[in-house]
């Protein structure tokens, strides 16, 4: 008989280790792990971002069919994202649009992909500017391409290779291989 108890001594002692090590695994915290730098940080889908300036005046707002940012380089990518440029906070002065974009940390917007920049003022002389790639740094408001450039006003169509320009001055200035073809008002 001492053998026989021996056994269950020896089971329920090796039972008691067994729910005691099941029980410190449970109750050991959870190490934390670090994110990959390598994925986005935070993912979104419709998604729509206001910025304002010093004076609380609304800037520009950008929105996006799909957004992904990475901490690590600060980079924002965007899928068929539309920026809004207001010019007193209240009146979109400037709708840009692309198939993707990508926001540095450096607030330089670079837009891939039928590139489309309508002025919204109706008296701008500047109505449509069209290219495939362009940059665009959203706090100076400073653009440029080296792509070809079709930009269209009330009056005139111009043409060329590469362009720089300012949004706020309403100024774009084509670089080289210009063609142009103007049209008279009729009043």
């Amino acid at each position: 008989m001492t053998l026989k108890r021996l056994l269950y001594v020896l089971l329920a002692v090796f039972c008691a280790w067994l729910g005691y090590y099941q029980l410190e695994q449970h109750w050991q915290k959870d190490g934390q792990v670090k994110p990959d730098d390598e994925k986005p940080v935070f993912i979104g889908n419709d998604i729509s971002n206001t910025t304002f300036n010093l004076s609380g005046i609304r800037s520009y707002q950008i929105d996006s069919d799909h957004l992904e940012y990475f901490e690590k380089s600060g980079q924002t990518d965007f899928v068929k994202p539309v920026l809004w440029v207001f010019k007193d906070g209240t009146n979109a002065e400037w709708r840009i649009s692309a198939n993707t974009a990508m926001l540095d940390n450096k607030n330089i917007l670079n837009l891939h992909g039928n590139v489309r920049m309508f002025n919204l003022l109706p008296d701008s002389d500047i109505q449509v500017i069209k290219t495939d790639n362009l940059q665009l740094n959203i706090e100076t408001q400073d653009f440029n391409t080296q792509d070809h450039v079709t930009i269209i006003g009330p009056a005139f169509q111009n043409q060329g290779d590469g362009m720089t320009g300012n949004m706020k001055r309403k100024v774009a200035k084509l670089l080289k291989n210009v063609k142009s073809r103007y049209e008279p008002n009729q009043n």
